[in-house]
């Protein structure tokens, strides 16, 4: 239990943190200001957190995902996002699932299929991820004649969402090395 409390602070100050500082550059960057849908940095803590904590993270994963948009701005989205903020943070298990099914596993050791510690294996399940997040996503958005304000689901939304999550968690994960390397570095030495 005190394991699940720790990841689970951890997994929502992440996801918070990073809805934080993506609706920031989104809105603050002169050069990014609006641009925010083709460098979704929250789709990071999905990943990371998931890949690295496991299924005990996605309560509070889906907690930050729900609290990140009112914290910024109450009136951020036009309709209620319970079930499009489920569906995105269950992306993660879905794509792992996925990847299950075809006979890779996620593990820690250099022989399992899917290392949680080689960054091609985290890059592939963020591009399934990516992909079952835009498509249901919107899926379940266009079906309910749900939209983001001034925008209409249709396909370059999906590609908007798929490319946003890549880059965003590329964004994240590249920072997060350049940040970690030195530290892992010293403490070897």
């Amino acid at each position: 239990m005190k394991n699940f409390l720790t990841l689970s602070v951890t997994s929502f100050i992440f996801s918070v943190v990073l809805w934080v500082l993506w609706h920031f550059l989104d809105s603050h960057v002169l050069f990014l200001a609006g641009k925010g849908g083709f460098f979704y940095l929250p789709h990071a803590a999905r990943v990371l957190c998931i890949v690295y904590f496991g299924y005990r993270a996605i309560p509070a994963l889906y907690l930050g995902e729900l609290v990140g948009p009112y914290v910024l701005e109450a009136g951020l989205y036009s309709f209620s996002t319970l079930i499009p903020s489920l569906i995105s943070v269950m992306s993660v298990p879905f794509a792992l699932s996925f990847l299950n099914m075809l006979g890779f596993t996620l593990g820690e050791t250099r022989t399992s299929p899917l290392n949680r510690r080689n960054y091609k294996h985290i890059f592939l399940i963020t591009f399934i991820s990516a992909g079952f997040n835009a498509l249901i996503v919107n899926l379940y958005m266009s079906r309910n004649n749900l939209s983001f304000p001034n925008a209409m689901t249709d396909i370059e939304q999906v590609y908007r969402f798929l490319i946003g999550d890549l880059l965003g968690t590329i964004i994240v994960f590249i920072f997060l090395a350049m940040l970690l390397i030195p530290v892992l570095r010293q403490a070897r030495s």
